[in-house]
């Protein structure tokens, strides 16, 4: 039996809205091109493009992201962090940027008095394991429930020129995938690393992690 086709809703001006990866194509995001980061989102986001909700972008670079999230989500707060200065210059109308490092664990505590509990987090920051581990363990537990966490730029855990190698204990790749037992803790009695993940999917250069929507 085929299933019904969602349609999307119409713009003030009656046209249907423009997808993710046309205005990231639009604001010139480096998260475009022949990349795949765009059309994976925007499976994922889609059914939240109205709601009002929190996004944290770790690595704001240029600032074309955080352009980007603003039209995507209409009503969503959208916080970039890094740690060039320089990025101040990229806060703007629903945009805040806060100065600091990703690692730095009482600066990740003033961010999250900032923002509150994030609906979606995406960490595009360093890419190098110490950073992304750190910022999620730390950040998970406040990420709300149902929400969504992103580490981008997972091929660097194959690169020797990040201190990292194909399988080599201590990556972020093989840190996410002792997560994927986390998912099942109902069904061992082994430690548990993330509570309440609800799934764990990996793209190219992507893992998505999704909280349970039951989480506290």
């Amino acid at each position: 039996m085929m299933g019904l086709m969602s349609v999307p809703a119409l713009s003030s001006s009656g046209a249907a809205p423009q997808g993710l990866y046309d205005i990231g194509d639009r604001h010139g995001t480096d998260k475009a091109g022949e990349r795949h980061l765009l059309r994976v989102y925007e499976e994922y986001f889609e059914p939240l493009r109205t709601k009002e909700l929190v996004l944290v972008e770790i690595g704001v670079l240029g600032g074309a992201s955080l352009r980007m999230w603003r039209e995507y989500f209409p009503r969503a707060r959208i916080f970039g962090v890094d740690i060039d200065p320089e990025a101040e210059a990229h806060a703007g109308d629903r945009i805040d940027v806060m100065i600091g490092s990703q690692s730095d664990t009482r600066f990740l505590d003033g961010l999250l008095e900032r923002t509150g509990r994030p609906d979606i987090v995406l960490d595009d920051g360093s890419h190098l394991a110490r950073d992304q581990i750190t910022t999620l363990l730390h950040l998970w537990r406040y990420v709300k429930p149902g929400g969504i966490y992103v580490v981008e730029d997972l091929h660097t855990s194959y690169m020797p020129a990040y201190n990292m190698r194909w399988r080599e204990r201590g990556t972020t790749v093989e840190f996410l995938k002792d997560i994927a037992d986390d998912v099942n803790e109902a069904w061992h009695d082994r430690p548990v690393v993330l509570r309440d993940v609800y799934s764990l999917a990996f793209f190219q250069e992507l893992c998505i992690l999704r909280k349970s929507a039951d989480a506290g």
